[in-house]
């Protein structure tokens, strides 16, 4: 599956900004084909795969899910500045709640548990 960004299609509905560096603005977008929102930003910035969401984890806590794609990317970033290596975590735990990311086409797909 190859995405590519279409802003008539798949409009932005939020930006998350890295507060070290704000030249790395994050467009989130609702990718109608699979039901889910999409990140923008993070393959070209930080040189990962874009963060896949399915709706009905936005639908539980939009701004929990801003908080984990946030903090995802502040990960990559610290990484790329250290100079070491960077790879997604397979399972996490958030809040009491357990979070997994599995490769998905050109994404990471995160998903609940």
């Amino acid at each position: 599956m190859e995405y590519q960004n279409d802003s008539e299609s798949n409009p932005t509905i939020g930006t998350i900004e890295n507060k070290d560096n704000p030249a790395q603005k994050v467009d989130i977008s609702y990718l109608r084909d699979e039901n889910a929102f999409v990140t923008s930003g993070i393959r070209t910035h930080l040189g990962m795969k874009e963060i896949l969401v399915p709706v009905h984890l936005i639908a539980k806590d939009f701004q929990l899910m801003g908080t984990i794609i946030s903090a995802i990317m502040e990960r990559i970033s610290q990484a790329q500045e250290s100079n070491a290596d960077f790879q997604y975590a397979a399972s996490f735990e958030v809040l009491g709640r357990h979070y997994t990311l599995t490769e998905y086409g050109d994404f990471m797909r995160l998903e609940s548990e």
